[in-house]
């Protein structure tokens, strides 16, 4: 049974799945999780470039670092993946993407990244999600 401010919630089980913010939920979890932060970019409309991603492909790598990239609807590319080891994110997000941008696409070395943000996402030292029960019916899960 979990109360909260908004009623009652009853189930034979229940799952622990905050991530990066888990804070001083699950102590364990959060010793094995560790927020940070993943940034991400989206570029003005790449009607002169219709070599990106021409058949609409998702694309993510396996680097350490990892970077995933995609076209929007409108023809915009969304790029991810530069990481930051702390709480803040950098002064100028879109210097930081539109670098990585240009590793893959030289020809969009001056495409204007219109939108940039970022959020905190949980990695774990091996890279691999980290699972336990907390008790009988409960899980807690993070670095996913």
């Amino acid at each position: 049974v979990i109360e909260t401010t908004s009623g009652t919630i009853t189930a034979d089980r229940a799952l622990i799945a905050c991530n990066a913010y888990i804070g001083n939920l699950e102590p364990v979890t959060a010793a094995h999780v560790m927020p940070i932060r993943s940034l991400i970019g989206a570029t003005s409309v790449l009607a002169d470039h219709p070599e990106v991603l021409p058949g609409g492909e998702s694309v993510d790598d396996s680097r350490f670092v990892v970077r995933y990239f995609r076209k929007s609807k409108d023809g915009r590319l969304l790029f991810g993946g530069r990481e930051a080891y702390t709480a803040d994110n950098p002064r100028d997000i879109s210097a930081h993407i539109r670098r990585q941008i240009c590793e893959i696409y030289p020809a969009l070395a001056d495409i204007e990244v219109t939108h940039a943000w970022g959020g905190s996402v949980g990695i774990t030292m091996p890279r691999q999600p980290f699972c336990r029960d907390v008790m009988p019916g409960i899980t807690s899960i993070g670095g996913y």
